[in-house]
């Protein structure tokens, strides 16, 4: 491109600058007066336009619910030359060429290419540039509409994950309940049953028929106190049931919200009914959806309190929280847990710190402590290995020595387990996340 200053606008001064994908803004000043020049890659619209200072309302509407950001590297600098497919501007002696290409505008570090645009093509450029304006407003809409699509089915996908984890966890609470609930027909024979007996055997008459029913024993513990372990079992399996089936409620119903919402996004003819169905979208479903803030303004959707930790939920309910980073394993273990609570980690591996929260007194539940294992498996680097050694104790017995590097800590009293690692387990608890609101 020819850089005399004979072009049209050359000389003129860079006010502000913004780029989305699709398009880029320059307002420049020349001789007293402002214009915008207008970059666009829509369909029917790829070039460049010039539009006057009055129109700078609508053609920053084209920018609106879309990425764009503010090209600060050329405020300041001067127009070297306007072509039919770049713009040109220098800063402090360095070019930089604005080019449309075939569906996006780019920002390079050079100089620009093409014919120059002279001052008697001025009017012809205005003509082009209102031309641009009404194609690149269509093709943010489009843009807009189908980011807004994207965002709804990526919500839909992860609550029919999270959907699918509770009924998988229903069908193992059917199972566990159907074991747990033989536990009255063996009060009776526990009552009776010599220390170190192996077994329980008794005969079933519920159905009208003789059915003999064993329940194996560990000799080292006294019978009764192993039935009554499974009525606590089948009470919590009760309790958990009851939390299973409102999670699946909460689960199907927000399906059906995002179904409803995307029938709207697919059917919206017009911004203001886009922002809308996004606006609804964070009301509905907090914490599954996200999409760009509403186009009316540049108030930005409030944002979960970042946790230093993720939230993962048992069959039963119960919570596991799993640090995000080493920074937060410490702000996790020494300001979140508390003294009572079970901490775990993988032996001798870099991973993320495991907390199970427990009442004071309480024992960590077999479920509970084998789905906190897996966690911590999956969240060190010995994720896919076959075998994995998981330490824990409780958190009073943890200290961070003075010193020590970010994530470390001295643990005593521990307890080492040999986890061979449940794929479908680690699946079932991922999709468990309980997402901040």
């Amino acid at each position: 491109m020819t850089t005399g200053t004979d072009g049209l606008l050359v000389g003129a001064f860079v006010e502000k600058a913004y780029l989305c994908p699709f398009a880029a803004l320059l307002r420049v000043r020349f001789e007293g007066e402002s214009t915008l020049v207008l970059a666009g890659a829509a369909r029917g619209a790829r070039g460049v336009g010039l539009l006057e200072d009055g129109e700078r309302k609508a053609a920053k509407a084209i920018f609106e619910g879309v990425a764009q950001r503010k090209l600060s590297v050329l405020e300041g600098g001067r127009v070297v030359g306007i072509g039919p497919r770049d713009v040109g501007v220098e800063v402090k002696g360095v070019a930089w060429a604005l080019s449309v290409e075939a569906a996006r505008v780019v920002l390079e570090r050079r100089a620009p290419e093409g014919a120059l645009a002279l001052p008697g093509e001025r009017v012809a450029l205005l003509s082009r540039g209102r031309e641009m304006l009404v194609a690149l407003a269509g093709e943010g809409f489009l843009r807009r509409k189908a980011d807004l699509v994207v965002s709804i089915d990526r919500a839909v996908k992860r609550v029919d994950k999270r959907r699918a984890a509770v009924v998988s966890d229903l069908a193992r609470l059917d199972e566990a309940e159907a074991h747990s609930g033989k536990a009255r027909w063996f009060v009776a024979a526990a009552a009776r049953a010599p220390r170190g007996a192996t077994s329980l055997k008794v005969v079933d008459w519920s159905t009208g028929e003789a059915r003999e029913l064993e329940l194996p024993l560990d000799p080292s513990k006294p019978a009764q106190e192993q039935v009554e372990t499974l009525f606590k079992r089948a009470r919590g399996i009760k309790r958990g049931r009851g939390i299973a089936t409102e999670r699946l409620s909460a689960a199907t119903l927000r399906l059906s919200q995002l179904a409803e919402l995307r029938q709207s996004a697919s059917a919206a003819e017009d911004l203001a009914t886009l922002d809308a169905i996004a606006t609804r979208g964070r009301l509905d479903a907090a914490g599954d959806f996200t999409a760009a803030a509403a186009a009316t303004g540049p108030r930005r959707a409030p944002q979960p309190r970042r946790l230093p930790y993720r939230t993962f939920a048992t069959a039963t309910g119960e919570r596991i929280l799993v640090g995000r980073s080493a920074k937060d394993n410490d702000e996790l273990t020494l300001r979140v847990a508390r003294p009572h609570d079970l901490w775990l980690h993988t032996r001798g591996r870099t991973g993320a710190h495991v907390i199970v929260p427990l009442a004071r007194g309480q024992e960590c539940a077999p479920q509970t402590f084998a789905d906190a294992t897996h966690l911590a498996a999956h969240f060190s680097e010995a994720r896919g290995e076959d075998f994995v050694e998981i330490e824990s104790t409780r958190r009073c017995y943890l200290r961070k020595p003075r010193g020590a590097p970010t994530g470390a800590i001295l643990v005593s009293r521990e307890k080492v387990v040999a986890l061979r690692p449940d794929r479908a387990r680690i699946e079932r608890l991922l999709a468990s996340e309980i997402l901040p609101t």
